[in-house]
């Protein structure tokens, strides 16, 4: 923990948050990003200056950037070969002593680290391959992360798409050290007429894989979704989804 002011303790301690992908951010591209000013919070709030970060999903880097902005050091996986680009890119100004970025799947993450390695842990994972279909609420295009056979968002059966991420959250446990938080930032998912409480499955997983629950936060992303619709209307009412679940949990 490096927040010593009460007032800022306080005003995170909030159990909403509302922040925005700043335009740079936007331009990625990417379908599921966070903005590195989550990434920071968390980072500031869970770790000390020279501590070890994993985000077995780094996308564009927002959690590599944060921790090198707050002289952490970092490890992240990407199997896409374009958001490895667009990382390197992003931190060109900073010492590669603070980070390692894999252009691996993590499903392989134990091959290249080793237990109790990690301080912290925070990510986004797919959202399956919802990203695959138009975005219902907005009617915002495709944009998926490719097409490559060990990318998890392209596994259509939904038990085994969890059943993968099992696997990788029950190594990640081994490669942190006890007592140390992992964080992910998810979504819950619908297709038509079928709810799949997301953040309720990764939440059962990781208790049985042997972390405790310690928190939700929920991220507030109304601001990015400028153009809703009335889903279903008028047949059957349907919930617009405008937040996400910044989970919480400890290696115990």
């Amino acid at each position: 923990m490096s927040i010593k002011d009460g007032g800022e303790w306080l005003k995170l301690s909030i159990s909403i948050w509302d922040d925005s992908k700043t335009k740079e951010e936007k331009k990625f591209k990417h379908p599921a990003s966070f903005p590195i000013s989550i990434a920071s919070k968390l980072i500031r709030i869970y770790t000390e200056p020279g501590d070890t970060i994993l985000d077995p999903f780094v996308g564009i880097g927002s959690t590599i950037l944060a921790a090198a902005q707050l002289n952490r050091k970092s490890i992240g996986f990407e199997i896409n070969k374009d958001y490895i680009n667009i990382i390197k890119k992003r931190l060109i100004n900073f010492d590669n002593d603070l980070y390692m970025i894999f252009n691996q799947s993590s499903l392989d993450i134990d091959k290249f680290l080793h237990e109790e390695q990690i301080d912290f842990c925070i990510t986004s994972p797919p959202y399956w391959n919802i990203l695959n279909r138009k975005r219902t609420a907005d009617n915002k295009s495709i944009i998926n992360y490719g097409n490559n056979k060990d990318d998890l968002s392209n596994i259509t059966d939904y038990e085994l798409f969890l059943s993968k991420i099992h696997i990788i959250f029950k190594k990640i446990h081994k490669l942190m050290k006890p007592n140390k938080h992992c964080v992910i930032i998810i979504q819950d998912i619908r297709k038509k007429s079928n709810f799949y409480p997301y953040h309720i499955d990764i939440t059962k997983m990781m208790v049985n894989i042997g972390y405790s629950l310690e928190d939700y936060i929920i991220w507030d992303r109304k601001k990015e979704y400028n153009n809703l619709k009335p889903l279903g209307y008028p047949y059957v009412f349907r919930v617009n989804k405008v937040h996400e679940y910044i989970s919480i949990f400890k290696k115990v």
